[in-house]
């Protein structure tokens, strides 16, 4: 199972291939991955391959002696945050910083709130759908488009929200599933009018990730950073836009472009943290210290989760 998730598999491929049903493999699925420790399928392909990769060194051998030399292994440097997201991904580099990025994120629901808006059920569950298609987009798990597209559920999501849509069709691109993208784009473009209609900016985004994961030239690489300079007033097409180009950067092997990408992700992040403290919202607050020992109270005990705070 982990060697087909690395390959790219999507349940419903890795359930074929065993011999499974897709409703038994997603089991099995959840079940390994509570057995390795990790939480979804990037961390498991993650996982699986730093179990499986040849050494990039060996011990050293004096030509005379059949027995390892001990070497001393240097202290090692600290990582950026940019070649952290090279080395693992942009959502284990953000970390809680991802939060005031993508859609739904930190600066809506505070806007929300500010306004004295109510936030019922149906915004709760759509809330969660887009933040579970922009995790996977920084994660470059681009495969859960394709699954989604696959059962169905993106055409569902276009029409509900054509901004997830247009992020679906993202995921779709980005991964190489190119006829689940252009038809996508194609319903998501009939809906030009309306309450529910994509933007013009959205359009040129998706245009443009299309272009840049089929030819990923210096001219589509020019153009998608040419949408992402022009979205200032819509901070989700820029979002997108730095996300796809730090993929783009990295599927090149351009490592210096792509710690670029990502440190300027996390200055934006940034900013807005900054705007929303500003205001006097803090979304991420820090504990006043470590909890003290002996028995706690019942202020203490309760709620845990209202209490957990997390630190930068």
């Amino acid at each position: 199972m982990l060697e087909l998730l690395a390959e790219g598999a999507s349940a419903r491929v890795v359930a074929r291939k065993l011999g499974y049903s897709e409703g038994t493999t997603r089991v099995y699925l959840h079940n390994l991955y509570k057995t390795i420790g990790v939480g979804n399928k990037t961390e498991a392909v993650i996982w699986y391959l730093n179990r499986t990769r040849p050494p990039e060194s060996h011990p050293q051998r004096h030509p005379h002696e059949s027995q390892p030399v001990s070497v001393s292994p240097a202290a090692p440097a600290a990582m950026s945050m940019g070649a952290m997201a090279f080395a693992e991904d942009l959502h284990t580099a953000l970390g809680a910083m991802g939060g005031f990025l993508g859609p739904y994120g930190h600066v809506w629901e505070a806007g929300v709130r500010l306004k004295g808006g109510h936030i019922d059920e149906s915004v709760i569950a759509r809330r969660a759908q887009a933040r579970l298609l922009w995790r996977a987009f920084l994660k470059g798990d681009f495969a859960y488009g394709k699954l989604l597209y696959d059962e169905g559920t993106a055409e569902r999501v276009a029409v509900e929200s054509p901004t997830d849509g247009v992020l679906t069709a993202c995921l779709l691109a980005m991964g190489g599933y190119s006829n689940a993208a252009q038809k996508l784009a194609g319903q998501l473009a009939d809906r030009r009018k309306g309450a529910g209609a994509v933007t013009v900016r959205e359009v040129a985004l998706l245009r443009s990730i299309r272009d840049l994961a089929d030819r990923q030239t210096e001219a589509s690489i020019a153009a998608i950073s040419g949408v992402m300079s022009e979205a200032t007033r819509a901070p989700l097409v820029k979002h997108i836009a730095m996300a796809a180009l730090f993929h783009a950067h990295r599927a090149r092997r351009d490592e210096e472009a792509a710690q670029r990408v990502a440190e300027a992700l996390w200055a934006e992040a940034e900013s807005l943290r900054q705007q929303l403290e500003a205001m006097g919202v803090r979304p991420l607050l820090r504990e006043a210290g470590i909890a003290r020992t002996g028995r706690a109270s019942a202020g203490e005990l309760a709620s845990p989760r209202s209490k957990a705070a997390v630190g930068r």
